[in-house]
C-alpha cells in the first residue's frame, strides 16, 4: 500500500491533470444526450443488441453484425442496451427505440471521454521535457467541436479516432525509447482495439514500419537490427491477431471462420471502390479532405497548427545549417531551461506524417465523408499545442527585443495563449450545444453540403409537429430519426405524393449530392419553389425545412347523373394557364363516359372554357391537368364538375373535409358543404407552368 502512496506522491500532478481532463471531456460529452438521433445510430443500437444477444446465446457467427467491424462500439453500446432492458423491463424493438437512445449514447460518450486522459498520459511520455504540450493537447482534444460532436454519437468514428491516435503515439514511443517492449505492448493494445473498431486502422501496419525506419535509420544496414525489428513486428501482428480472436469470437469460434474472413475482405474491398451514391463513378477528389480540415477545424486551432508545423520546419532547417542538435533554450524566471523543439523533433514530424498519410489513404477510397478523417484531428490538436508553445517562445523573444529583458517566461506566454484558445473553444461549444457535430468554420461560405447534417435538429421538427399537428402524416428524408421524436405518422420522403401526406420534411444533407441523385428532385420541387411553414436553424444555419401540402384524403362519392360539384376559386395572380383536379376512379372501376369541367367567371356569369375528359384518361389518386385556350388574369371563378354517359360506376373528385384552402366552401347540387374539392391553379411563369403552391416562383415573377 505504501508503494502506491509513494507512486501517487511522485505522479500526483500528472494524475490530477488526467482527472481534470476527464471531467472536462465528460462535461461536454455526456450532458443533454438523447436530444436527437443521427442517421446511422438506429442501426448501431440495433446491432449492439443483436451482438450481445448472440454472445449470450453462444451464436458467435452472428457476432459478425457488420464488416466495419465496429466491435468496440458493439460491446460498449450492447452492454448499455442490455442494462437498460434489465432495469426498465422494456424489451428492445425499433418501435421503442426512444428508450435506448440516451443510454447508448451515454456509453459511447463515456468511453470517448476516458480516452482523453489516456491520450494525455501517452503524450506526457512523449513530451517529457515539455509537459505543457501534453496538457495543452489534452485540453484542445477535450474541447475540439468536431471530436466532441462525434464522441456523443453511437458510431465508430470517434472511437477509431482516439484509439488509432493512441496507437500511433504508443508506436512512436516504442521507437524513441530504443524499441522498448513495454511500448510495443501498448501499441498492440491500442492498434488491436482500433482495428476492431474500423477497418482503416490497418493504417497502423505501414505506420509501424515508418516509425522503425525513422528511429532505426542509422542501424538499417545491421543484420542483427533488422532481424530483431522484423521479429518484433511479427510479434506485434500475432498479438493483435490474438486480441481480435478473443474480443471477437466471430473470427475463430465458428464453424466457418474462413468464410467470415472472406466476407470481411469482400465488403471492405467493395467499400473502398464504391461511392456512397453507387451510380456515381470513382473520383480521386484530392482537395476534399483539405477542405474538410479547413471547415471542421476552428480557425484559431488551424492557424496554430500551421504555426506549429512552420516552427518545426524552421528549427529543422536551422539544425541542418548549423550541423548541431536542434535545441533552442529560453530561460524561465527560475533559471530552468525549457526545450522548444529539439528533444521531440522526430516525434512531431511523425505526427505530421500521421496526418498526411492517413488523409492520403482515405483520399484514395471511393467513399468520402468528413468523419472518415476524424483520427487526424487528434494529431491536428497536438500540432496546434506545439504552435501555442512556439507562440509563447516568440512572445518572450519579442519582449526581450523590445524591453531588453525577459519579463515573462515562455511557459507564461504559452499559458496565456492557451487560455484564450480554450475560452474560444468553450464559447463555440456553448453556442452549438448539443449540436457540436454541426460545427463548421464560420469564416468559410455556408454552402449547403451533405457533410453537414446527420439528424440533428429533427427533434425540433418532431416537437413542432407534436404541438401543431400530432396526428398528421409526414414524409421525411430521415423517417426513423424523426419518428422517434413525434407522435405523427412518418413515412419515407418517396411517399410525398400520397394523398394523406400533409407535411414534407427536407434535410440539409440532401444538398450537395451528385447531380443524378434523387434527392435533387425534392430540392427542385419544394426548396426551390415553395415557402416552408417551419425551419430549423442551428447557430444561424438552416438544417430542416417543413413544407405543408394540401391534403385531399376524402372522396365525394360517385358523380352520378345530375350531380354537380362547385368550388369558388380566387385567382390572385395574372396569367392563369389552367387548373388541375384530383379525380378518383375507384382504382379503375369507373371506365365509361366523360368528366365535364366548366370554368366560369363569377362576375359576368360567362363560361370561360369547358373541358370534357374521358374517364379512362383520368389520373386515379393523381392530378389531371386542364389547360385554358387563353391566359386569364385575376378574379373569382367557379369550377363546376359533372359527369356524363358513365353507365356503370361513375368517377368522383377528392376533397378535403376540413377545408380552409379556399375562402368559400364547396357546393354539391347548390348546397354548401364543409370542405374544398381537390383543385389547384396553374400559372405561366417565365414560359413554364407553375402551381399555385410554388410561392417562391410566383413571388419572384
Amino acid at each position: 500500500m505504501s508503494r502506491y502512496i509513494v507512486w501517487f506522491k511522485k505522479n500526483k500532478t500528472t494524475v490530477l491533470i488526467a482527472v481534470f481532463l476527464l471531467l472536462i471531456a465528460l462535461s461536454v460529452r455526456v450532458t443533454d444526450l438523447g436530444v436527437f438521433l443521427t442517421a446511422d445510430e438506429k442501426n448501431w443500437i440495433g446491432r449492439s443488441y443483436e451482438f450481445i444477444k448472440a454472445f449470450k446465446d453462444w451464436r458467435f457467427n452472428e457476432m459478425l453484425q457488420t464488416t466495419h467491424p465496429g466491435v468496440t462500439t458493439l460491446w460498449i453500446s450492447g452492454f448499455a442496451v442490455t442494462a437498460k432492458i434489465i432495469m426498465s423491463h422494456v424489451p428492445f424493438s425499433f418501435h421503442d427505440l426512444v428508450y435506448f437512445v440516451k443510454i447508448s449514447q451515454l456509453s459511447i460518450a463515456v468511453a470517448n471521454s476516458l480516452m482523453v486522459p489516456v491520450i494525455y498520459l501517452l503524450l506526457s511520455a512523449m513530451f517529457k521535457k515539455n509537459k505543457f504540450i501534453a496538457v495543452a493537447s489534452g485540453l484542445l482534444i477535450a474541447l475540439s467541436p468536431f471530436i466532441v460532436g462525434y464522441s456523443r454519437v453511437v458510431h465508430v468514428d470517434a472511437l477509431l479516432g482516439s484509439l488509432l491516435f493512441a496507437a500511433a503515439v504508443a508506436t512512436v514511443l516504442y521507437g524513441r525509447s530504443g524499441f522498448s517492449r513495454k511500448w510495443l505492448i501498448v501499441s498492440v493494445l491500442f492498434s488491436g482495439l482500433a482495428i476492431l473498431t474500423k477497418a482503416p486502422a490497418i493504417f497502423m501496419l505501414p505506420y509501424f514500419v515508418l516509425v522503425v525506419l525513422v528511429y532505426g535509420w542509422g542501424s538499417l544496414r545491421k543484420k542483427e537490427f533488422l532481424v530483431l525489428r522484423a521479429r518484433e513486428f511479427v510479434i506485434w501482428l500475432l498479438l493483435i491477431g490474438i486480441m481480435i480472436i478473443i474480443i471477437w469470437p466471430a473470427m475463430l469460434w465458428v464453424p466457418n471462420p474462413e468464410g467470415n474472413v472472406l466476407v470481411l475482405k469482400r465488403d471492405i474491398g467493395r467499400a473502398a471502390i464504391t461511392p456512397h451514391h453507387m451510380a456515381q463513378g470513382y473520383t480521386l477528389n484530392g482537395g476534399y479532405y483539405i477542405f474538410t480540415l479547413l471547415t471542421r477545424t476552428t480557425p484559431i486551432v488551424f492557424l496554430l497548427m500551421v504555426v506549429g508545423i512552420a516552427g518545426m520546419l524552421r528549427d529543422t532547417i536551422r539544425y541542418r545549417k548549423e550541423n548541431r542538435q536542434m535545441e533552442l533554450l529560453i530561460k524561465d524566471k527560475d533559471e530552468q531551461s525549457v526545450p522548444v523543439t529539439g528533444s521531440y523533433g522526430r516525434d512531431v514530424w511523425l505526427l505530421v506524417s500521421y496526418v498526411f498519410f492517413f488523409v492520403v489513404m482515405m483520399m484514395l477510397g471511393a467513399k468520402k465523408g468528413d468523419r472518415y478523417i476524424l483520427p487526424v484531428f487528434f494529431a491536428v490538436n497536438v500540432l496546434a499545442a506545439v504552435g501555442i508553445w512556439q507562440v509563447g517562445v516568440g512572445l518572450v523573444r519579442l519582449v526581450v527585443k523590445v524591453s531588453g529583458k525577459a519579463v515573462v517566461s515562455a511557459k507564461q506566454g504559452a499559458n496565456a495563449v492557451l487560455a484564450l484558445v480554450v475560452l474560444s473553444l468553450g464559447i463555440i461549444l456553448w453556442q452549438y450545444h448539443p449540436y457540436a457535430i454541426a460545427y463548421s468554420n464560420p469564416f468559410l461560405p455556408d454552402n449547403l453540403s451533405q457533410e453537414l447534417g446527420w439528424g440533428e435538429g429533427l427533434e425540433q421538427v418532431g416537437l413542432w409537429l407534436n404541438e401543431n399537428d400530432p396526428d398528421a402524416v409526414v414524409a421525411s428524408w430521415y423517417p426513423e430519426e424523426l419518428g422517434v421524436y413525434t407522435s405523427a405518422h412518418v413515412a419515407h420522403i418517396n411517399a410525398h405524393e400520397q394523398g394523406k401526406v400533409k407535411y414534407i420534411v427536407l434535410y440539409r444533407n440532401m444538398f450537395g449530392r451528385a447531380l443524378d441523385h434523387y434527392a435533387n428532385n425534392f430540392i427542385d420541387e419544394y426548396y426551390k419553389k415553395r415557402e416552408p411553414v417551419y425551419v430549423v436553424s442551428i447557430v444561424g444555419k438552416e438544417f430542416a425545412w417543413v413544407y405543408e401540402k394540401r391534403v385531399y384524403g376524402n372522396v365525394l362519392g360517385e358523380l352520378a347523373l345530375g350531380r354537380e360539384v362547385k368550388q369558388l376559386i380566387d385567382v390572385k395572380n395574372t396569367d392563369l394557364v389552367g387548373i388541375e383536379l384530383m379525380a378518383a376512379t375507384y382504382s379503375g372501376e369507373a371506365k365509361e363516359g366523360d368528366l365535364v369541367v366548366d370554368f366560369v367567371d363569377v362576375n359576368t356569369g360567362k363560361s370561360i372554357q369547358r373541358w370534357k375528359r374521358a374517364v379512362l384518361e383520368l389520373e386515379d389518386k393523381g392530378w389531371t391537368r386542364f389547360l385554358l385556350d387563353e391566359l386569364i388574369g385575376k378574379g373569382e371563378y367557379l369550377v363546376i364538375i359533372t359527369a356524363e354517359h358513365t353507365g356503370g360506376k361513375a368517377p368522383t373528385i377528392r376533397y378535403s373535409r376540413e377545408g380552409g384552402y379556399r375562402k368559400s366552401k364547396m357546393q354539391i347540387n347548390g348546397k354548401e358543404k364543409n370542405g374544398d374539392i381537390a383543385v389547384r391553379l396553374l400559372y405561366a411563369v417565365r414560359g413554364q407552368i407553375t402551381k399555385e403552391e410554388d410561392e417562391k416562383l410566383l413571388t419572384n415573377n
